[in-house]
C-alpha cells in the first residue's frame, strides 16, 4: 500500500487528525538536521521553475521552506516537503482552523512535522520570515493570505515561488510545489491517490438530475456580498464535474466586477442576486460551517429558491473552503455521504 493511500485511509478512519509521523515521505527533509539522508538532493539542481509571476531559479533542493500562505501549506505537507513555518488565518474557527490558525485538515500533520506558526494574515511580519533562514519561500498571488506586496523584499532572503491558487486546480498547485521542492514523485502519488478515490465514489453515488450550482455563503451577510458562486476554474467545481455533476452556468448579468480581486474561481453576489446567479436545480453549499444552514433556511434570498424548497441541497464541511490534497479527500467523502446510491 502506498504511503499516501494509507494516509488517506487513516484520515477516513480516524477523522481529521490521524496522520502518523511514520507516514512521512522520503522527500521530507528534517528541519532540525539538514544532514539526514532525507534531506539529501533529489533530482537535478539548480532548476528553474515557472510560477505565476515568472520564473524562479532554485540552486539546491530546499531544506527549510517558509510558506507565507496558509492555503499553500497543505500542498507542501502532502508531498512531504520540509516546511518549517507557515502563515495562518484567524484561530479557533470551528471546523476550519485550529488554535494556531492552521487549517484543520492538515493541522495535526503540521504538528507532527514540527511546522511553526509564522504570522497571521492580518499582521504579516518580514522579520519573522528572515528569522527562519529559509531557502525557499512560498507566496500566494491572490486571496486573503497573499503577501505579494513584499515579494521583492522576500527575494533578498531566498527564492520566492508565487502561486495563484485561485486560478489553478489543487492538482496544478501540488505538481508545481513538487517540482520546486524535488518532490515530484510524491506530488504525482498524491494526485493519483485522489483520482483513485474519485473513481471509487463516482461508482458509489447517484448524481442528481438537472444542473448543480456550488457556492459559499458569507455568514456575516456584510456589504461585500451574501454568497460566492464557484466557477468552472474552482477546484471544488472540477471535482463535482469529474464525479458527473452537470454544473449550471453563471449568468453574465450577475458577474460584473464583483469577483474577489483577480481571482477566477469565484463570483461574489449580493442577497438580491443570489437566485439570479445560483440557478442550479441542485445546490452544493461549500464550506458550510457555523451558521450556514440556519442562514440558508431562514433568509428568503435562499429559502424561497426552487432547489431549497425541493430539498435538493447538500452541505459540505468547513474544511472544503480551500482545497488541497487533504481537503479534496474530505470533500469527496462528504459528497459520497450526501449522494449515496
Amino acid at each position: 500500500m502506498s504511503l499516501l493511500l494509507s494516509r488517506r485511509r487513516a484520515l477516513a478512519g480516524a477523522g481529521l487528525g490521524a496522520v502518523l509521523a511514520a507516514e512521512l515521505s522520503a522527500c521530507s527533509a528534517s528541519s532540525s538536521d539538514s544532514e539526514t539522508p532525507a534531506a539529501q538532493s533529489s533530482g537535478d539542481w539548480p532548476r528553474t521553475v515557472s510560477c505565476d509571476d515568472g520564473e524562479v531559479t532554485i540552486d539546491a533542493q530546499p531544506r527549510r521552506i517558509v510558506s507565507t500562505s496558509v492555503t499553500l501549506t497543505g500542498s507542501l505537507l502532502a508531498v512531504g516537503a520540509p516546511v518549517v513555518a507557515s502563515g495562518a488565518t484567524a484561530p479557533d474557527n470551528a471546523g476550519l482552523t485550529d488554535s494556531q490558525g492552521f487549517f484543520v485538515q492538515w493541522s495535526e500533520r503540521a504538528r507532527d512535522a514540527g511546522v511553526e506558526k509564522l504570522f497571521e494574515n492580518s499582521s504579516p511580519d518580514m522579520d519573522r520570515v528572515l528569522a527562519y533562514e529559509p531557502d525557499l519561500i512560498l507566496v500566494a498571488k491572490t486571496g486573503a493570505d497573499s503577501f505579494t506586496d513584499s515579494v521583492e523584499q522576500l527575494r533578498d532572503i531566498a527564492p520566492v515561488l508565487v502561486i495563484d491558487y485561485g486560478g489553478r486546480s489543487w492538482q496544478d498547485v501540488t505538481a508545481l510545489v513538487g517540482e520546486a521542492t524535488g518532490c515530484e514523485a510524491e506530488a504525482r502519488e498524491a494526485i493519483a491517490d485522489v483520482e483513485t478515490r474519485l473513481t471509487e465514489v463516482k461508482d458509489a453515488i447517484t448524481v442528481p438530475e438537472g444542473t448543480t450550482s456550488a457556492f459559499v455563503v458569507f455568514e456575516s451577510g456584510g456589504g461585500e456580498g451574501a454568497a460566492a458562486i464557484l466557477t468552472g476554474v474552482s477546484p471544488q467545481v472540477q471535482i463535482l464535474a469529474e464525479l458527473g455533476f452537470t454544473m449550471a452556468e453563471i449568468p453574465d448579468e450577475v458577474k460584473g466586477d464583483t469577483s474577489m480581486g483577480q481571482r477566477q474561481d469565484i463570483v461574489k453576489v449580493s442577497l438580491e442576486n443570489v437566485q439570479k446567479g445560483v440557478t442550479g436545480d441542485n445546490w452544493v453549499v461549500v464550506a458550510s460551517g457555523g451558521e450556514t444552514e440556519r442562514i440558508v433556511s431562514s433568509n428568503a434570498a435562499f429559502s424561497t429558491a426552487a432547489a431549497y424548497r425541493a430539498g435538493r441541497v447538500a452541505y459540505l464541511p468547513s474544511s472544503t473552503f480551500r482545497l488541497d490534497y487533504y481537503s479534496a479527500l474530505i470533500m469527496i467523502d462528504s459528497l459520497e455521504e450526501s449522494y449515496a446510491a
